[in-house]
C-alpha cells in the first residue's frame, strides 16, 4: 500500500516556535497586518501556508496564491520560487498532478537560475513524491529523489539528505524489496535522531516521519510487534504537534499492526478516516486509508464471521468503491489497481463471480504494468548510475588526494633542500667568519708588532739622532754667534767636527731609513752575488778615519755571498761601528774581519778584543722585548732586523775579559725572498 511522503517545507522562524498547529497559525494571522517589512511579511505568508499544508488545504493554496502575490510585487525570485513551490504542494494534496507538476517546474527553474541548491532539492524530492503517489511512476520519482539528494549532498543539508533517503526507501518498499528499503529508511532515521538533540517543531516532525516511515517497512514485511514500537513512539510526537495528517497516517499504520483484531483494527481506520476527511481527503494517503477501513470491514466478516455480517460487507463494498473512484480521479494506476483487486475479492465472497473475474484481471493487468521487472530493473538501473557517479565522484578526490599528497611530498624535498642550502651557507657563513676571525686576529697580532716596532723605532731615532743633530746646532751656533772667539787652528777643528757629525748623521739617517723599509710587509731584498773582497773593501774605506784601532781583512778562499747587498753593508758597517765604540778606552783596539766555510755555509766573522759583550745587549739581538736605551744603541736592533730580512743566521760568543765574535752565516745557494 501507499504511504505518505515527507515534504521538505521552508519554515521561517517569527519569534512564535513555542506555538505549533493551529495555535501558531492564529498568531502568525494575527501579527501579519502589523509587519511593515516586505520580506518578514513574505516569510510569514509562506510559515502560514507551511502550518495549513499538515491541516487545511484549501487554506494552504490560499495563502499561497496571496504569498505568491506580494512577492512578484516585491520582483523577489526566491519568494516567488517558494510560493509556487507551495501551490504545486498544495494541488499534489489535492491529486491534482498536471497542476502541481507544472507549479514545481517553474520553482525549479527559478532555484536553477539563482543557484538555490536548497530549495531546488526540495522541489526536486516533492516532484518525486508526486510522480510516485499521483502517477505511480516509481522510476520518473527515483530519478527525482537521486537528483534532490545529489543537491542536498552538495550544500550539504542533512534534513534534506534524510528525506531523500526515506522516500527512496518508500519506493523499494512499494517494489517489495524491503532490505533496500530498510536500509535507505533506517539511514534516514539515524540523521533524524542525529538532528533532533535540539529538539523543536521542525525536527520533532522530521523524527515523527522518520519513525513512521521505518514502522511502514515493518508493517510491509508483517512484522506487526516492531512496526508497533516505532508507531507508538511516534504517535505522542505527533500529538504533541497538532498534526493531523500525521496522526491520521499513525492511526491507519496502528490499524495495520492490529493484525487480526478487527474491532481495533475498525477503530484505529476510522480515526485515520475521520481525519484526513478533515484535512486532505484527496491525498493519497487518504485514499488508502478509506480502503484499508473498507479492508477492515471485509476481513472482520470473512475471518470471524461476526452476527452483523450483513451489515459490515456493504461498508466494506462502500469504502472500496470510494477508494478505487478517488484514486481512479487522482491518475493512481496502483492504487486504483490495489482496490479494485480488493474488490474482486469481496465480490467472490459473495458469490459474484462475473464482476470478481472482471475486476481481478482489471487488478492482474495493471500489477502487470506497475510491478514488471522491467520497471524493478530500471529503478536499479537509475540507483547505480548514482553509484556510478558517487564512484567517479570518489575516483577524482581520491585523484586530486594523490596529486595534493604528491605535491606535499615536491614541497617537502624542495623544503628539506632549501633547509640544505640553508644548513650549508650557514656553515660556509660560519666557517668563513672563522678564518676571518683568525685572519684579523693575525692582523691584529702583526699591528701590534708594527707598533711596537714604531715605538721602537722612535725611542731609538729620538737618541741616536738627538745627539748629532745637537752636536752639530752647537757648532753651528758658536760658529755664527762668536766667530772671533775661537783661535784659527780650533776653528777649523770645530768646522772637521761639523763635517763628522753631519757624515754621522747622513749615515745614521740612511740606516734607519733602510731599516724603516725592510718592516714593509711587501718589501723583499734584492738577492744578488757578492763578491766579499768588495764588501771588506766597503768597509775598510768607511771607516778610513778611524784611528786608534787597527782592522785586519781575512778572505784566503775569494768567497762570494748570495744576499742583499744594501742590507749586508748595513749589518757589517753596523757591527763594524759597535766594535769601535767597545774599543773607543781599549789601547791597542783590534778588530779582524774573516771570511770562512763551515759546514756549506759562508760565514763573515767579526771579532774584537773590547772585553766581550754584556748580556743585557745579547738579549736584544733575541728578544723583542728588551728595552731601548742610550747604552743599547740603534746598532744590534738593526742587526737583528736586516739579518732576519734576508736569511742571515746570526749568532755571536764573547769570553769575558777578552773580546766578542759575531758570525754572519749564508747558505751557499739561497733563494730569493727567503
Amino acid at each position: 500500500m501507499k504511504k505518505l511522503v515527507f515534504f521538505l517545507l521552508v519554515s521561517v522562524q517569527v519569534g512564535l516556535a513555542q506555538k505549533q498547529g493551529q495555535a501558531l497559525i492564529d498568531s502568525l494571522v494575527k501579527v501579519l497586518p502589523k509587519i511593515q517589512n516586505d520580506t518578514l511579511k513574505a516569510r510569514t505568508y509562506n510559515r502560514i501556508v507551511n502550518e495549513y499544508l499538515f491541516i487545511n488545504t484549501e487554506k494552504a493554496l490560499y495563502y499561497s496564491k496571496i504569498g505568491l502575490t506580494h512577492a512578484q510585487k516585491m520582483r523577489w525570485q526566491k519568494g516567488i520560487g517558494v510560493f509556487w513551490g507551495n501551490i504545486g504542494q498544495a494541488y499534489s494534496d489535492k491529486g491534482l498532478h498536471d497542476s502541481s507538476t507544472k507549479y514545481y517546474q517553474q520553482a525549479v527553474g527559478i532555484y536553477r537560475q539563482i543557484g538555490d541548491k536548497r530549495n531546488l532539492a526540495s522541489t526536486l524530492n516533492n516532484l518525486g513524491a508526486a510522480e510516485s503517489n499521483n502517477k505511480s511512476n516509481y522510476v520518473k520519482a527515483t530519478q527525482y529523489y537521486l537528483q534532490a539528494l545529489k543537491e542536498a549532498e552538495a550544500i550539504p543539508d542533512t534534513f534534506l539528505i534524510g528525506l531523500c533517503h526515506r522516500n527512496i526507501g518508500n519506493v523499494y518498499a512499494e517494489q517489495n524489496n524491503f532490505a533496500k528499503a530498510l536500509q535507505y529508511v533506517r539511514k534516514s532515521l539515524q540523521i533524524a535522531q542525529q538532528r533532533n538533540k535540539n529538539p523543536d517543531s521542525s525536527t520533532n516532525r522530521e523524527l515523527a516521519w522518520s519513525l513512521a516511515g521505518l514502522a511502514n517497512i515493518y508493517l510491509q514485511t508483517k512484522d506487526f510487534r516492531q512496526a508497533s514500537v516505532y508507531l507508538n513512539q511516534s504517535l505522542p510526537l505527533f500529538e504533541t504537534l497538532g498534526d493531523a495528517e500525521g496522526l491520521a497516517s499513525i492511526y491507519n499504520d496502528l490499524a495495520t499492526a492490529s493484525d487480526t483484531n478487527y474491532p481495533q483494527k475498525i477503530i484505529y481506520a476510522q480515526k485515520a478516516v475521520g481525519l484526513w476527511e478533515q484535512t486532505k481527503p484527496m491525498s493519497s494517503d487518504a485514499i488508502g486509508g478509506v480502503g484499508n477501513l473498507g479492508m477492515a470491514y471485509f476481513d472482520y466478516v470473512r475471518y470471524q464471521k461476526p452476527k452483523n455480517k450483513n451489515a459490515l460487507l456493504p461498508q466494506a463494498k462502500k469504502y472500496f468503491l470510494l477508494a478505487i473512484n478517488r484514486s481512479k480521479q487522482k491518475g493512481e494506476v496502483a492504487n486504483e489497481a490495489f482496490w479494485v483487486g480488493a474488490l474482486a475479492e469481496l465480490q467472490a465472497f459473495e458469490g459474484d463471480y462475473r464482476n470478481a473475474y472482471l475486476n481481478f484481471r482489471h487488478y492482474q493487468a495493471a500489477q502487470d504494468s506497475l510491478f514488471s521487472q522491467e520497471s524493478k530493473n530500471k529503478i536499479a538501473e537509475v540507483e547505480s548510475q548514482r553509484e556510478i557517479e558517487i564512484r567517479d565522484k570518489q575516483i577524482k578526490i581520491n585523484e586530486l588526494e594523490l596529486n595534493n599528497q604528491k605535491k606535499q611530498r615536491v614541497g617537502l624535498l624542495i623544503g628539506l633542500g632549501l633547509l640544505a642550502v640553508i644548513g650549508g651557507l650557514l656553515y660556509w657563513q660560519s666557517q668563513t667568519r672563522k678564518r676571518t676571525n683568525t685572519t684579523l686576529l693575525h692582523l691584529n697580532q702583526e699591528l701590534d708588532e708594527a707598533n711596537k716596532i714604531k715605538a721602537k723605532f722612535f725611542a731609538i731615532l729620538s737618541h741616536d739622532l738627538r745627539s748629532p743633530v745637537a752636536n752639530l746646532i752647537t757648532f753651528l751656533n758658536l760658529q755664527k754667534q762668536a766667530p772671533d772667539l775661537l783661535p784659527p787652528d780650533v776653528v777649523e777643528t770645530n768646522q772637521n767636527r761639523i763635517t763628522e757629525s753631519a757624515e754621522v748623521l747622513l749615515e745614521n739617517m740612511e740606516s734607519m731609513l733602510l731599516w724603516s723599509k725592510s718592516q714593509m710587509a711587501h718589501f723583499k731584498p734584492q738577492i744578488k752575488e757578492i763578491a766579499v773582497n768588495e764588501l771588506f773593501a766597503y768597509i775598510q774605506h768607511f771607516f778610513a778615519d778611524n784611528t786608534g784601532v787597527n782592522l785586519h781583512f781575512k778572505n784566503p778562499a775569494d768567497l762570494q755571498v748570495n744576499t742583499d747587498e744594501d742590507y749586508l753593508k748595513i749589518i757589517m758597517q753596523n757591527l763594524t761601528s759597535n766594535a769601535l765604540k767597545a774599543l773607543k778606552n781599549v789601547p791597542d783596539g783590534r778588530i779582524c774581519w774573516e771570511a770562512r766555510q763551515e759546514k756549506g755555509k759562508v760565514v763573515l766573522a767579526i771579532s774584537d778584543n773590547a772585553g766581550g759583550i754584556t748580556e743585557q745587549q745579547l738579549s736584544t739581538l733575541y728578544t723583542d722585548t728588551t728595552a731601548v736605551s742610550g747604552k743599547t744603541g740603534l746598532g744590534l736592533h738593526l742587526i737583528r732586523d736586516l739579518a732576519k730580512a734576508i736569511a742571515c743566521q746570526i749568532s755571536v760568543s764573547a769570553t769575558p775579559h777578552i773580546g766578542t765574535e759575531f758570525r754572519l752565516a749564508f747558505v751557499t745557494q739561497p733563494t730569493e725572498g727567503q
